[in-house]
């Protein structure tokens, strides 16, 4: 199992989409807005630069 598998899986997501899932939830953002960014980004940012882009994005939306 790779390295991000068992990241997601701390997090308790079993899958990168169930991650990306729980990011878009937790930050009031549409699933499709997250997906986006994440692709743009690449998975390896998936517990860095994407949390903080969808953090900035939440303070933006409320």
């Amino acid at each position: 199992m790779c390295d991000l598998q068992l990241m997601y899986r701390e997090c308790g997501a079993e899958t990168r989409d169930d991650y990306l899932r729980g990011v878009a939830n937790e930050n009031g953002l549409p699933l499709a807005c997250v997906r986006k960014i994440a692709d743009q980004l690449g998975e390896r940012e998936d517990f860095g630069a994407l949390v903080l882009i969808c953090e900035t994005r939440r303070g933006l939306v409320r």
